[in-house]
């Protein structure tokens, strides 16, 4: 499974070389035994019992046998899973697949699709498990237990109860010492660089480790007051405030202030956009399917807009959506919503306007519950949350049948859902604040029909729709400047994560992550391009500096315009935690650090700031200290 698992993800794993491979091999070694000996270790228990005639029973047998063959599934249809899955996230799988399979919307019309494009993932692992049976019949075949009948007349005498007991604490020992000897799943680091350590550890193992272990926990790497100052986390009213924020801010009422719309497109990396990449060309040259930019119009939007180099905070769209409204980045295996810690009281970015006088709307074409995003739009603030059940109820009452837009999968298409936000955008009092969403970039990746031949296919099945949520934007704005409203409002325009690496600099520390980070004003429409990392934890503070309300809050990300030309990114990948920021010396290059457990890669100042966020992070969120008395 681990070589399926490898050639599945080809272009995401890079081998540095030989000994690198052979690390690779020997923690393959470790950590198959430590799963093989963990999840058999029930059947090993049941077939060492010293109770002979017990174990002779037919039941008990049977009962044996289900439990070993549940062990083999359990071990391999989370690898085989994962060998889809894994582009998306770039992590293994954890407790939390118990949760992710109940996300909302028509799960039961998305597992056909799922199955038909990653067919492998359950053909491959159904056949291995066959011819498994089969070997396994045809073993047992030739060793059968003789029945309690013949034991008693004496063909066979049960071997003492000694030996079993030996045997018994024997099984006990050699399954707990492969256990010690794996350790964490973090310990893959151990034989292979941490961006490559899904290939050393298994799905299984991870799923197991997580499920007895708490997902933070405090660490002590330094004093709360110096890991304040390497990193720090509060946005306070204190702060001194920028020249633009008393130009725009402080002579501004909340009835005047401008008003907010963030819209954040599905999947958008920065690989796919020119404006971004400038290997892409403008238009496509037949047959080049992959080198040519599918976003011409938020290209040519980029001449008036600022440009900054953006960076996601995770790879789900739930850690995204959280990041940019509370900012609060996902630095566990669990979305933080998702998580025992998702009661917490947090500040979020709409509760903050609200209190300025803005009114607020949440817009997204996805089924009303998808992921919860609802109830965290709740949560934080939104006064409006508007999904396909709200789409699907204007629709009707216009007369209209709404299925005609809905794309067979997650939703309502960009372009229809789009229009429907702008409208209803349209009637809010202002200043207001929207975020709309997109869909439609998702897997399987649908289009409209009679957009099929407009767009070019390419390698990937993601880049038309690049293409067409394009063309929906760019109506998008044909309309919004129409409106009364358009001139008064900042445009922020970004992506909830990146969707897979297509080429090898999108696939590693510091190419995972790319998004693009767009702020277009109408005011003041010049562009310019600034090599400052933006991440999505950044968008929160950057709004309140920028608007000018001045409040004190809890928030990991750092506004734009206190530190202008230095910023950060901070992820949580395949159980490593990962910064890369902007060298004070040279903007355009980046430092980098990595923690792993107790392995660390960087420079000894990266690697403080990393450790000084990870401490105050785990250390608030435990004990539920997002809120600034």
């Amino acid at each position: 499974m681990q070589v399926m698992f490898y050639l599945c993800n080809l272009r995401i794993f890079h081998i540095s070389g030989w000994s690198e491979w052979l690390g690779i091999v020997l923690g393959n070694i470790v950590f198959g035994a430590a799963t093989v000996a963990t999840f058999l270790l029930p059947y090993i228990l049941m077939m060492l019992l010293p109770l002979p005639k017990v174990r002779m029973r037919r039941w008990y047998r049977t009962l044996a046998e289900v439990f070993y063959l549940l062990a083999v599934v359990l071990m391999i249809v989370p690898r085989a899973s994962n060998a889809a899955y894994y582009q998306f996230t770039y992590r293994l799988l954890s407790d939390e697949i118990f949760s992710y399979l109940g996300i909302g919307g028509q799960m039961g019309s998305l597992l056909p699709l799922f199955a038909r494009d990653y067919w492998y993932a359950w053909v491959v692992p159904l056949a291995i498990f066959v011819v498994f049976l089969l070997v396994n019949h045809r073993i047992n075949s030739g060793t059968q237990a003789p029945s309690p009948a013949k034991q008693s007349s004496g063909t066979q005498v049960p071997s003492p109860a000694k030996p079993q007991v030996l045997y018994f604490l024997v099984g006990m020992a050699v399954t707990i010492g492969l256990a010690v000897c794996a350790g964490s799943p973090s310990e893959a680091a151990r034989y292979c660089q941490p961006k490559n350590s899904a290939l050393v550890c298994n799905d299984a193992y991870n799923i197991l480790h997580t499920l007895f272990t708490p997902e933070l926990k405090e660490v002590n790497y330094m004093s709360d007051e110096e890991a304040e100052k390497l990193f720090r986390v509060r946005n306070s009213e204190t702060s001194p405030p920028t020249p633009l924020q008393r130009e725009r801010g402080a002579s501004r009422t909340p009835h005047s202030a401008q008003n907010i719309v963030i819209i954040v497109v599905e999947g958008l990396g920065q690989e796919y956009m020119g404006c971004y990449n400038e290997k892409l060309s403008k238009q496509y040259v037949y047959p080049d399917e992959d080198s040519f930019s599918r976003t011409p119009f938020l290209d040519s939007l980029s001449q008036f807009c600022t440009l900054y180099d953006g960076r996601a905070n995770g790879k789900k769209s739930i850690e995204g959506i959280t990041a940019i409204n509370t900012g609060i980045p996902n630095l566990m295996a669990q979305p933080f919503t998702n998580s025992p810690y998702g009661a917490d009281d947090y500040s979020g970015l709409p509760a903050m306007l609200k209190r300025h006088g803005y009114s607020t709307a949440f817009y997204h074409g996805s089924y009303n519950g998808v992921m919860d995003f609802d109830k965290m739009c709740a949560r934080i603030g939104f006064d409006e949350y508007h999904g396909k059940n709200e789409y699907d109820s204007a629709s009707m009452a216009l007369g209209w049948d709404p299925t005609n837009d809905y794309d067979g999968a997650w939703g309502i298409f960009d372009e229809e859902f789009l229009q429907y936000s702008l409208q209803h955008i349209s009637t809010m009092d202002t200043p207001f604040f929207a975020e709309i969403f997109t869909v439609t970039s998702h897997h399987p990746y649908p289009i409209p029909d009679i957009y099929k031949k407009w767009f070019v296919l390419g390698s990937h099945p993601i880049l038309k729709c690049f293409e067409y949520t394009d063309f929906a934007l760019q109506r998008f704005f044909e309309e919004a400047e129409k409106q009364p409203w358009f001139s008064n409002t900042l445009f922020i325009i970004t992506g909830d994560h990146s969707a897979q690496g297509l080429t090898r600099e999108y696939n590693d520390y510091d190419g995972w992550y790319r998004i693009p980070m767009m702020v277009y004003d109408p005011q003041n429409p010049v562009g310019n391009r600034s090599p400052r990392l933006v991440q999505q934890t950044d968008i929160y503070p950057t709004l309140a500096d920028w608007l000018g309300p001045h409040e004190d809050f809890i928030c990991f990300g750092t506004s734009v315009l206190q530190r202008p030309d230095v910023g950060d990114n901070v992820y949580f990948g395949n159980g490593f935690h990962c910064l890369v920021s902007n060298d004070p010396n040279d903007p355009t290059k980046h430092n980098i650090a990595v923690i792993q457990g107790r392995h660390e890669l960087g420079d000894t100042l990266q690697l403080r700031r990393l450790k000084a966020l990870v401490q105050q992070y785990n250390k608030r969120i435990i004990k539920n200290n997002l809120i600034l008395q």
